[in-house]
């Protein structure tokens, strides 16, 4: 008897995963193909190009040389500028002018300090100041002064009396001695002629150092007014030279210019309240010390006012160095100012510019003064010359060297 086979879900299951689908296995077969026809072309391709008669061999590259630069530097301050180049035809080549001038050289803000007003006779001039404590400074400084005057006529005179006090009682101890001698007075009188002698010596001797004292602290106090002046910015030397004719201007020159200010030098001013005149003067004297603060330094000048027209506290503006005068003139568009200091590119050499460090003074119509630093005719970049400012810099920055 046949035993019957019986279907179950987990036989049916068992028969699907032990064999494995025709579809599945034809789509490998047709990737791999696609694969190996894909190598196979690209490999028949590599192989074409290598064995072509007619490609010939690769050429070498030809080296082309960069464009020559435009602008160069050449040495410590020195710059090339390439002929033709668009550099060279955008500047301008212009020369060092020279000129007689009797325009300022260098203008400053001031104010008249002081003005010795005009009284019925000389002797009767007054000073006017612009400020309050100058005038008490000069009040005490002219008081210190005639005490000065006073207690030197005083010290002379304790002088004089001492010296006629100690002359008349030596004569009178020595007329005591003869009378001692001759019997007719006695010894203790002349005793005691001769302790007054010593007294009176004594009593001179302190009255004169009394005087003397006194004298040296009136001159203490002098000197001490007299600074206080000078703290104000005025000159006691000053004070005491100048007429009712002129006025005392002070004005304050930056620490940077003082090398074109000196005693003496010309000046135009012209003040605010009175714009359509001219008041020319001279300096008559610089500070000694430098103001931290401003970095600055006073100057004294005389203004002439024959007129009477100035006050005390009037604002100027003082134009220095109007006396005639050779200056050199370069166009304004010439200065190339780097840092702190202003240059100019002259010539030094075929194409060569030489950056030139120089000092410059006041604006002249389109030109700039130079007080130093170049001399006349030389050539120089005018126009153009900012277009060089770079280069200018880094050639300034190269060290010192063979050229």
């Amino acid at each position: 008897m046949s035993q019957n086979a019986v279907y179950t879900p987990e036989a049916k299951l068992s028969s699907a995963t032990t064999a494995p689908p025709a579809a599945s296995l034809w789509s490998r077969l047709w990737s791999i193909g696609q694969f190996l026809l894909a190598l196979s072309g690209t490999t028949a391709f590599l192989v074409f190009l290598l064995l072509d008669p007619l490609a010939g061999p690769i050429p070498p590259v030809e080296r082309v040389a960069p464009p020559s630069e435009i602008v160069t530097i050449v040495g410590p301050g020195l710059i090339h500028v390439r002929p033709g180049s668009p550099f060279d035809q955008k500047i301008q080549v212009t020369k060092v002018r020279q000129e007689r001038l009797t325009e300022p050289i260098l203008t400053i803000t001031g104010r008249v300090v002081a003005s010795l007003r005009p009284g019925l006779s000389r002797e009767d001039d007054y000073w006017q100041f612009d400020s309050v404590d100058t005038l008490t400074a000069f009040n005490d400084w002219k008081k210190a002064q005639a005490d000065i005057s006073f207690l030197e006529t005083q010290l002379e005179q304790a002088k004089q009396l001492a010296s006629a006090r100690v002359a008349a009682q030596q004569a009178l101890v020595k007329r005591l001695e003869k009378l001692v001698e001759a019997g007719t007075d006695t010894l203790k009188d002349l005793a005691a002629e001769r302790a007054n002698l010593i007294q009176v010596e004594i009593t001179g001797r302190q009255e004169v150092h009394q005087a003397e004292t006194a004298l040296r602290a009136a001159r203490r106090e002098e000197a001490i007014q007299a600074r206080k002046l000078q703290q104000a910015g005025l000159s006691i030397e000053l004070l005491r030279s100048v007429t009712s004719e002129v006025d005392i201007v002070m004005a304050d020159v930056p620490e940077g210019r003082l090398s074109q200010v000196h005693i003496g030098q010309g000046c135009v001013a012209r003040f605010l309240g009175l714009p359509k005149e001219r008041f020319p003067g001279r300096v008559q004297s610089i500070a000694n010390v430098l103001s931290t603060e401003k970095r600055s330094l006073r100057v004294l000048f005389t203004i002439d006012d024959p007129d009477d027209k100035l006050r005390p506290g009037m604002f100027a503006e003082i134009g220095l160095g109007t006396d005639p005068r050779e200056a050199l003139l370069v166009p304004a568009d010439a200065l190339l100012h780097i840092g702190r200091a202003d240059y100019v590119l002259v010539a030094d050499g075929e194409n060569v510019w030489r950056v030139a460090e120089v000092q410059v003074g006041d604006p002249y119509r389109n030109e700039v003064q130079i007080l130093d630093g170049l001399r006349a005719n030389e050539q120089i970049i005018g126009r153009g010359a900012i277009l060089l400012k770079p280069l200018a810099v880094r050639a300034l920055q190269v060290s010192e060297g063979p050229r």
